[in-house]
């Protein structure tokens, strides 16, 4: 095991752009997300040992995770990672966004004074066919079980982050249908899938994101005329900023099939067909196998997805500049949220968990995790029913 204790400190190094020892925990050095998606990829490339995106958290060290490679258990056995020692009693709940890197939230965690240890739900490997898909509710089932081994009994302090905050949303109707108090939910910039949007409001995306990709044709365009009968040396040097670049002889990588179509007819898709994933504006491909399942799952978990209505108290946070392939959160969930307060959030969909829109985020996230008397309506928790 050396040898692969070499490769990956190595790699960490190459990734991180800074000295790695064998014992240094990888998330305090500064692993970012993209970082460890990137040092997985090219781990499994490496040595075909696919690491888990949270395994960082379960196993910190390069030295822990090779053991752990060892002893057969790099993929994480329980549903629940803890993401932050605190109040055990007293913790928060916290459903990432994407598919189901906590790294992502960590400037974030990092940030919030909230005395409560903060628990991760990860999500589940159903391990179905793409032909049937789980759906939310199924999803969710599995989380409320998993909460309930952590703390028994409510009142639960429940956030997530884009589609986990749909995730925590129907966490937190789960609860209540069983008759638990839920002191604090917190929803930040969650979406809905394009099948869910109202049409005016999907058809106004549409026309801006298109007229967007015309104007970025029309201006390559306008450059190649510019540069139309240059010398090709010239030319090469216009593109590089004024350098000729040198020639590289690369070869091409495998990568998983890239997104296919237009977004504009991704709202006309079944979501249960094998290739919906393919279609979605947000897949990349060139995914590790284990991360491409999970992708093409929660894709289609999103998909399936239909909003309902949620009368009771709760936390909106909507990014001030949205998102480029997402309609705006607070006009697609105001129907469905009558009771939520509603909070701008600095930046974009991706920027406003990171660095200082992160610090000012959880600022805010504080003041509502803080304890405080609240009223009967907002405690009051719905019987159990005799269905239930």
């Amino acid at each position: 095991m050396n040898g692969m204790l070499a490769t990956l400190t190595g790699l960490c190094q190459r990734t991180m752009r800074t000295t790695i020892a064998a014992d240094d925990d990888l998330v305090a050095k500064g692993l970012t997300a993209n970082k460890a998606l990137a040092l997985i990829k090219q781990f499994w490339m490496r040595t075909g040992v696919e690491l888990d995106v949270n395994v960082f958290y379960l196993h910190g060290t390069p030295r822990a995770i090779v053991e752990a490679i060892g002893k057969g258990c790099v993929q994480p056995a329980d549903k629940i990672v803890l993401l932050r020692e605190g109040d055990r009693p007293r913790p928060l709940f916290l459903f990432a966004g994407g598919v189901n890197c906590f790294l992502e939230t960590q400037d974030l965690v990092d940030a919030l004074t909230f005395e409560g240890a903060i628990y991760g739900i990860t999500l589940t490997d159903f391990g179905r066919p793409a032909g049937s898909p789980p759906e939310v509710a199924e999803e969710v089932e599995r989380a409320y079980r998993a909460m309930k081994t952590i703390q028994p009994e409510g009142p639960y302090r429940l956030a997530g982050y884009s589609f986990g905050g749909v995730l925590a949303l129907e966490l937190a109707r789960r609860a209540r249908a069983e008759g638990d108090l839920i002191a604090a939910l917190l929803l930040l910039d969650p979406p809905q899938n394009d099948h869910s949007w109202p049409l005016p409001i999907w058809a106004g995306l549409m026309r801006r994101t298109i007229m967007r990709q015309v104007r970025s044709v029309l201006g390559k365009l306008a450059g190649r005329a510019l540069r139309r009968g240059k010398p090709s040396a010239e030319r090469q040097a216009d593109a590089c900023g004024g350098a000729v670049p040198p020639r590289l002889d690369v070869s091409p990588a495998h990568h998983s099939p890239p997104r296919r179509g237009h977004h504009l007819f991704f709202r006309f898709r079944n979501p249960r067909h094998p290739d919906y994933p393919l279609h979605a504006p947000q897949w990349a491909g060139g995914y590790t196998p284990a991360y491409d399942a999970c992708a093409r799952q929660l894709l289609q978990m999103k998909g399936l997805y239909r909003p309902s209505v949620y009368a009771e108290p709760l936390v909106f946070f909507a990014s001030t500049s949205g998102s480029p392939i997402d309609c705006n959160a607070g006009r697609i969930w105001k129907a469905y949220l009558p009771k939520a307060r509603w909070v701008s959030a600095s930046g974009s969909h991706l920027s406003m968990i990171v660095a200082r829109n992160a610090r000012t985020l959880a600022a805010m996230m504080d003041m509502h995790l803080r304890p405080a008397p609240l009223s009967a309506s907002d405690t009051s928790a719905p019987a159990k029913s005799a269905a239930a």
